[in-house]
């Protein structure tokens, strides 16, 4: 996943993420992942700080002026990374 640039380098993050078995009978999901709330929302390709940043270049320029900025600025995202920034999670495990 992309993070913000750390001096005008690219930041790419590694995830390896655990996968838990949920033992009780009645859950409706057998296994469910280990979540990373602070840092991203579920199957996120961007973090949480830079998807918040995207969202107030897109509001405060949106289309080419917004691309162009986030471009200088290193955020390299294209122009159609906008909106799937709210992920929800699943919350109907009892085993949590």
């Amino acid at each position: 996943m992309k993070d913000l640039p750390l001096s005008e380098q690219s930041v790419v993050i590694w995830l390896t993420v655990r996968r838990f078995i949920c033992g009780a009978a009645d859950c409706p999901r057998r296994t469910f992942a280990e979540p990373f709330t602070q840092l991203t929302a579920p199957y996120a390709r961007f973090t949480t700080r830079l998807n918040h940043t995207l969202e107030r270049i897109g509001l405060a320029l949106a289309g080419r002026a917004g691309a162009r900025l986030a471009a200088q600025l290193g955020l390299d995202a294209g122009r159609m990374t906008r909106g799937n920034s709210t992920g929800e999670r699943d919350s109907t495990c009892s085993a949590r």
